[in-house]
């Protein structure tokens, strides 16, 4: 008899040893949640209690897109192409430069977008990409391309940049 309770006294030790981290709740857990949980809301309460002035809020268009008001439709596609070139001068040598589409409708943010094609070292590439993040405007790539040149040990890189023109509020 003493044997069969020693031995319920054993099957149990284990049972609570092992799954006991599925049966009663994980404290940590609950208190890191509930400190959280104080944090965001005593956050909260700060930011509702400031007056937070609408121009702090503005996003700042003319740093980021072309502005529409003082630039018609070929005047961006122009200065963006200054911009591509510019990024490119020293760097890469340009093979072509054409511009992709001509303006399809009048939305508040017209895509302007420029084929390009480069040739230039692997390391000159990085060199293009970090004059271009230099910039202030927003441009992205996109239908990029890279291969190898046959002749020489430099990249042939075809893409397609696309930045804004924010055209008036109408």
């Amino acid at each position: 008899m003493e044997n069969k309770k020693v031995l319920l006294l054993l099957i149990g030790l284990v049972v609570l040893i092992n799954y006991s981290n599925y049966i009663l709740p994980d404290r940590d857990k609950l208190h890191k949640t509930n400190l959280l949980l104080e944090k965001k809301i005593a956050k909260e309460m700060l930011l509702n209690s400031k007056k937070i002035d609408p121009k702090e809020l503005a996003f700042p268009y003319e740093e980021y897109f072309f502005d529409g008001g003082k630039l018609n439709y070929s005047q961006a596609m122009g200065k963006f192409q200054e911009l591509l070139n510019g990024s490119a001068k020293g760097v890469c040598e340009v093979s072509y430069i054409r511009w992709a589409q001509v303006p399809a409708s009048q939305k508040k943010y017209q895509p302007l977008k420029i084929n390009l094609s480069l040739k230039c070292t692997p390391k000159n590439s990085f060199v293009f990409v970090n004059n271009l993040r230099k910039k202030k405007k927003l441009v992205y790539i996109e239908n990029l391309r890279i291969g190898k040149e046959r002749k020489k040990e430099r990249l042939v890189i075809t893409m397609q940049s696309v930045a804004y023109r924010k055209t008036d509020d109408k």
